[in-house]
């Protein structure tokens, strides 16, 4: 079964949109390299539109062919070095999910 995977996160205050925009745009570098992602099959993210009160700041989402595929994903090392050093030190709240479909 195919797997989607939506994170959201909301920001410390004071964190920047020219940071949020550095972090996306290394987030699709790595993945317009398609380098160890076999079986992603879509990639979206961005930050919130402000459209509802209440909202996270920023979402990924994510769908793949399978777990093995999310998990390649996951697990992959420049995606846990984004997540460390651009993302989690800027992270108020973060919530996510998997689902398959």
């Amino acid at each position: 079964m195919a797997v989607t995977h939506v994170v959201t996160f909301s920001w410390v205050e004071g964190t920047s949109a020219a940071t949020v925009e550095g972090i996306l745009a290394n987030l699709q570098e790595w993945i317009d390299r398609k380098e160890g992602l076999e079986g992603l099959t879509a990639w979206q993210a961005g930050p919130d539109l402000g459209v509802n009160e209440g909202n996270a700041s920023f979402a990924v989402s994510a769908s793949f062919t399978d777990r093995d595929a999310y998990l390649r994903y996951r697990d992959h090392p420049e995606h846990k070095k984004i997540i460390a050093e651009q993302i989690a030190p800027l992270i108020a709240a973060r919530s996510a999910v998997q689902f398959e479909h």
